[in-house]
């Protein structure tokens, strides 16, 4: 009988971790999704003097990038941005993280910018609102500022077509 018990828990943890193995890191669940964009008040990177506020998600579907100067992937990702800012009808933010803003400004001049708008968050305090893990992570944003989508590491052409284009075709009809 003493032999048996330590073996049912062993079996209990490998079932629970042969589980975990199935699942998709980039799938991290956010309470926020079909609900609003959190309430917030921060500085355009772009432009030091302007106030953004929640209302440049309204009228249009919108794909926010968390990034941040420092983030190596979030380099990667950077030509993948700039071709679906020219390619798809989807406004491109830029939400900031963490960072410095003469890095972020120059990170910008040297990799090319495919937002239109970039809220400046040196704090993360939005970021924490929003439920951002890390960086980057992009989040799609229905025109009436709903979150309805989000992708937790870099996007490529794959996950933009198979899960957001799907996502703006569907709710566009």
């Amino acid at each position: 009988m003493r032999a048996i018990i330590p073996f049912i828990i062993l079996l209990i943890l490998v079932f629970f971790f042969w589980r975990g193995l199935e699942k998709d890191p980039n799938l991290l669940p956010s309470p926020l999704i079909n609900h609003k964009v959190p309430e917030f008040s921060e500085i355009d990177l772009l432009k030091n003097k302007s106030i953004l506020k929640n209302e440049i998600f309204l009228r249009h579907w919108t794909l926010l990038v968390v990034w941040s100067s420092w983030c190596l992937t979030c380099a990667d990702e950077q030509s993948f941005l700039l071709n679906l800012e020219k390619k798809h009808k989807v406004t491109l933010f830029g939400l900031n993280y963490r960072d410095e803003l003469k890095s972020a400004q120059q990170w910008l001049r040297q990799k090319g910018n495919p937002y239109q708008k970039i809220i400046f968050d040196p704090q993360g305090l939005f970021a924490i609102d929003l439920g951002v893990y890390g960086v980057p992570e992009s989040y799609l944003i229905d025109p009436q500022g709903i979150l309805r989508y989000k992708h937790v590491g870099p996007l490529t052409e794959n996950i933009w077509v198979k899960q957001m284009q799907t996502l703006i075709d569907k709710r566009s009809k």
